[in-house]
């Protein structure tokens, strides 16, 4: 019998954009964060939501999907983060190589995208997971593209899907620290994203980042001697 139970949402649930959809999105994410994802139900989510069973299904399907669905949510939330540290990193390959180095360490740490990214080439090649991966790098990438560090034979949505593969395995690994994410990222991913032409793509982004560097540093030394010049060395007060 179909269940016709609509419970009343509670004014400050937070909507995700308003839709029944959104609300059962964001209830389906409460109860993994109250009791992860091996007893997550679609009851529990629909009553959280407000809506009945039937309802809940209807919109989105399965658990499977509602488990895709929450992953998703919350590798968004993810992608300010990433923006934030490659917003303070100069050349292609530095902000993808913090990129890497933040999302090996943070989402495995989520049960929901530890359960995408066990899904391997079915999760990779998910329209919605290529949405949110291309508007993260792809920016990053024709960036790159423009400067000359990474290589423009191929689209870029294939080298978008490459990363997210290689995000993957990155984040599966048993050592996720920094230093081995640098590693991998510097031996084996950069050979494959840059320029084929010029002196190479790594070179120039890394030139540029020594020459931001250096700029910064030149900034500073110029600050410090015009505090100098106004305020005298220490000691010089009477």
């Amino acid at each position: 019998m179909t269940d016709v139970r609509v419970m009343t949402v509670p004014a400050e649930f937070p909507h995700e954009d308003g839709t029944v959809r959104g609300r059962l999105i964001l209830a389906a994410d409460a109860e993994v964060a109250a009791g992860g994802i091996s007893s997550l139900q679609m009851e529990p989510i629909a009553r959280r939501a407000g809506v009945s069973r039937a309802t809940a299904f209807r919109q989105l399907g399965s658990i499977s999907e509602v488990l895709v669905q929450v992953a998703l949510l919350r590798a968004r939330r993810h992608v300010a983060a990433v923006d934030a540290l490659m917003a303070k990193r100069t050349g292609t390959f530095s902000k993808i190589e913090a990129a890497l180095v933040y999302t090996a360490r943070e989402l495995p740490t989520d049960p929901t995208i530890s359960a995408l990214i066990a899904r391997h080439s079915a999760s990779v090649h998910d329209p919605r997971v290529h949405e949110v991966a291309m508007g993260v790098m792809s920016p990053v990438l024709e960036e790159g593209r423009r400067n000359g560090e990474v290589r423009t034979d191929l689209p870029v949505s294939e080298l978008v899907d490459f990363l997210v593969e290689q995000t993957y395995l990155a984040a599966e690994e048993l050592d996720r620290s920094a230093d081995a994410v640098r590693r991998r990222f510097r031996h084996f991913l950069v050979p494959c994203l840059e320029s084929r032409s010029g002196s190479g793509g790594e070179y120039l982004s890394r030139t540029k980042e020594v020459e931001h560097a250096v700029g910064t540093a030149i900034e500073a030394l110029g600050e410090l001697a015009r505090h100098l010049r106004r305020d005298g060395p220490p000691g010089d007060a009477p």
